[in-house]
């Protein structure tokens, strides 16, 4: 009960956040987050990685997997899921050149997971 009623009284210090928005950022890397939907249909994952060209187009960002076992997405064996990028945005939250890259999940096998509802209009 204390964490609750501590948590509604907490405050974001905006100096605090404004001097972290308005650090510099390198000029060599560019942090992407790949987002996708997880097993349930209903949450979002993420996962950042750093890459050292500035992105015009999703097309141009590689591929990615990750264990589909803890989001829902794979069983046990052959658990790996593969990111395909499909939608580029500037990222707001960490500004500058980041993006945000919205992703297709396939299985092992490269069908699409249970999640993708794109993937069957093309």
């Amino acid at each position: 009960m204390a964490e609750t009623s501590s948590m509604s009284t907490a405050k974001l210090d905006k100096r605090i956040t404004e001097h972290y928005l308005t650090l510099d950022q390198p000029s060599d890397g560019v942090q992407v987050m790949y987002v996708w939907v997880d097993g349930t249909g209903e949450h979002m994952r993420c996962k950042t990685r750093t890459v050292d060209f500035i992105p015009k187009k999703a097309e141009e960002l590689p591929e990615w997997n990750f264990d589909g076992s803890s989001t829902g997405q794979a069983e046990g064996s052959n658990s790996d899921v593969y990111l395909y990028p499909v939608a580029l945005f500037n990222d707001p939250f960490r500004r500058g050149n980041n993006k945000l890259v919205l992703c297709e999940t396939y299985k092992y096998n490269r069908t699409p997971t249970g999640t993708v509802r794109s993937a069957s209009a093309r």
